[in-house]
């Protein structure tokens, strides 16, 4: 598989790529999945226009009848709204069928740092192979970190390794849309259930560097006190963080307001409501680009596929 990728890497222009993973269930196994899944893509280029440009050029049946707009165009249907990103699906390159997503690296940052809207960030809170890395392996560590303070929020003083990655896995799900109607109901188990070791591998080293606030033997066990919870709040990611001081009733400054919630029986239900909040606008908005950009046909494809998947789950 990873011998596969690299060489359709070879069919873009790759010039501009400075992150590129791949990530799902074409790539790695997840619970209940027999058949063989599309592979899904990441590129993270550092000029979209040029990009686009180019790879109308080199592979111009993977756009829909946008393409005849235009670069421009399509990079500001990228930028415009959304998760910033650009899907060209339901490509077959050497026997692989495999979508791909284009987005800029001064977007990709801001996610990964403040959880704008938590789809590229989310996607790399779970294992994904990574096919280049231009530098960037911090800033990926860093949405780690953001995902275990944001999950042991939520979770209680004592807990089981899967519950700590079920949380993980599970924060850029909270609020999809497509949860509600189109997704497997299972997905998140199913994600982390076969790929245990690998979690483990991702998030040791973090686990490591909160030692002092997490003890990990049969069980882990958190610090539950107010001290700790603003420890975690804290450290979350600012886009998150904005939210939570929106939404505060009292006429605090932030920093008291941090320290308020701290204190706070229902801050997991909180800090779960604002994240629902971000990954809510972002997947209806991300859908609905996806209309135009994968075209009609495309679209009613994938859709019924996601649709067949949920069914399947509701009898399982």
């Amino acid at each position: 598989m990873f011998v596969d990728l690299n060489r359709i890497l070879t069919k873009f222009p790759t010039k501009h790529l400075v992150y590129c993973f791949a990530y799902g269930s074409g790539v790695f196994q997840q619970a209940g999945r027999t058949d063989r899944a599309m592979v899904d893509l990441i590129f993270v280029v550092n000029n979209t226009h040029d990009f686009h440009q180019e790879n109308l050029t080199i592979n111009p049946d993977h756009y829909s009848s946008i393409r005849y707009l235009g670069a421009s165009v399509l990079s500001s249907v990228q930028t415009s709204f959304g998760a910033n990103v650009y899907f060209n699906t339901h490509i077959t390159v050497d026997n692989l069928m495999f979508k791909y997503g284009i987005i800029d690296v001064k977007d990709f940052r801001q996610d990964l740092q403040s959880w704008y809207t938590l789809y590229i960030a989310g996607r790399l809170q779970k294992p994904v192979l990574v096919l280049r890395d231009e530098g960037l392996s911090d800033l990926v560590m860093h949405n780690l970190r953001s995902a275990v303070h944001a999950a042991l929020l939520q979770l209680p003083e004592k807990f089981s390794e899967i519950d700590l990655y079920i949380a993980i896995a599970g924060l850029s799900y909270r609020g999809d849309f497509r949860m509600i109607i189109g997704e497997d109901k299972n997905k998140v188990a199913n994600i982390v259930q076969p790929q245990i070791e690998k979690f483990r591998t991702l998030y040791t080293p973090v686990f490591k560097s909160m030692s002092d606030r997490l003890s990990i033997n049969s069980f882990l066990e958190q610090d539950k006190s107010s001290e700790s919870k603003l420890y975690h709040l804290q450290r979350l990611p600012q886009n998150l963080k904005n939210i939570l001081f929106r939404s505060y009733k009292n006429k605090l400054n932030n920093d008291r307001i941090l320290e308020d919630l701290a204190k706070q029986d229902d801050v997991s239900k909180i800090v779960r409501n604002g994240i629902c909040r971000i990954v809510f606008y972002s997947s209806l908005m991300q859908s609905i680009k996806g209309i135009p950009t994968a075209g009609l046909l495309k679209s009613v494809v994938y859709s019924y596929s996601k649709l067949n998947k949920m069914v399947k789950s509701m009898f399982l």
